[in-house]
């Protein structure tokens, strides 16, 4: 499993078509590096681990995600705001995956 999530981190790769396209959304792709320091984490417990950061990023996604639109349907007209609120939801989900790794790695719980 750890050999499966550490391949992750080849999809930053898609950040270079920010110089390409010029597009800042690209640039969300970088969210993927961290999983390169996946390969170092110990195996016994790492499914276990895996499991509880997910159920974190499963919360941000839905209290962040509710959020976000309920704030812009009363905010804005326009949905315009949609697009880089789900860059944020994508990206903030990864972060929060990780850093819940890297914790409970840690702490040892």
């Amino acid at each position: 499993m750890k050999n499966i999530l550490w391949y992750l981190g080849f999809l930053s790769a898609v950040s270079m078509l920010y110089f390409v396209e010029g597009k800042t959304v690209f640039l969300c792709f970088l969210s993927f590096i961290p999983y390169f320091a996946m390969y170092n984490l110990s195996d016994e417990r790492l499914e276990m681990i895996v499991g509880r950061a997910t159920r974190n990023a499963f919360m941000y996604t839905i209290f962040f995600g509710v959020a976000t639109i309920v704030y812009i349907y009363l905010t804005h007209s326009s949905t315009e705001l949609f697009a880089p609120a789900f860059v944020f939801l994508f990206g903030g989900s990864l972060i929060v995956c990780l850093l819940s790794v890297f914790y409970y790695d840690r702490a040892g719980k």
